[in-house]
């Protein structure tokens, strides 16, 4: 089977968009009932699909088509002033590869960063049920990237997809405390590194959204190429 051989179906109504004030939202995805292989989750995310726990999925609005999701040239990527600073300032953390399990450890940091800087937000409040159908869920292509500092105190995780292509951040959370140090920031300079280091082409960095605060920041991520109009292409062509 290849990903042209799939049914895809869509929810029955849109719904308020997060990201673009005014705008309603919709996404296709895949027939719930399918068991998807690697493989067809290769294809997919060539073809500009994203992953939340066992729910794939790409945007298909009514009146917009602002969400594009967007990658990384790594052997191309050159790291900005500002940039260079995040990988400074943050010397002193150590990054390691973890199988995807639930632990306590990282549960309770994923709840310090939701109850920190996502109050009212659709995640808020943090629960273990919400926690592992986001996160530890999945098709066997994820993996817990880990940030400790020098006393081996947990810093951070991203849970990273990973493709034939490359690596694909589904979500980062981190202590909020440490502001100072953009540890969000950091996670994607360290992903771009480790596909860098592995020979992998690109690192995916989920949908840049045009005219949102939330999204526009992975423009700062140069070159980046988006999915628009069924093709790959850089943003700024």
């Amino acid at each position: 089977m290849s990903a042209n051989d799939l049914i895809f179906y869509s929810h029955s109504e849109p719904h308020a968009c997060s990201y673009l004030p005014g705008e309603l939202s919709n996404s296709i995805f895949p027939d719930p009932r399918t068991e998807l292989s690697s493989e067809l989750l290769n294809q997919l995310h060539i073809n500009g699909f994203r992953r939340s726990g066992r729910l794939v999925y790409r945007p298909q609005c009514p009146q917009c088509n602002a969400c594009w999701s967007a990658r990384v040239i790594n052997k191309e990527f050159s790291a900005s002033r500002g940039q260079r600073r995040t990988l400074k300032r943050n010397q002193d953390l150590q990054f390691q590869w973890r199988s995807v399990e639930f632990s306590q450890e990282h549960y309770q940091l994923y709840e310090k960063y939701i109850n920190g800087r996502h109050q009212g937000g659709d995640m808020h409040p943090a629960s273990e049920e919400q926690y592992k159908d986001f996160l530890i869920e999945g098709y066997d292509t994820h993996k817990f990237l880990e940030m400790r500092n020098e006393q081996q105190e947990l810093m951070g995780a991203c849970v990273v997809d990973q493709f034939y292509d490359g690596l694909s951040a589904i979500y980062s959370y981190f202590d909020p405390v440490q502001h100072k140090r953009s540890l969000g920031q950091m996670f994607i300079l360290a992903l771009i590194q480790l596909g860098q280091q592995a020979g992998l082409p690109f690192t995916y960095l989920g949908y840049y959204v045009k005219g949102s605060a939330k999204m526009e920041y992975k423009a700062n991520y140069q070159p980046l190429e988006v999915f628009r109009g069924n093709q790959w292409q850089r943003l700024n062509d």
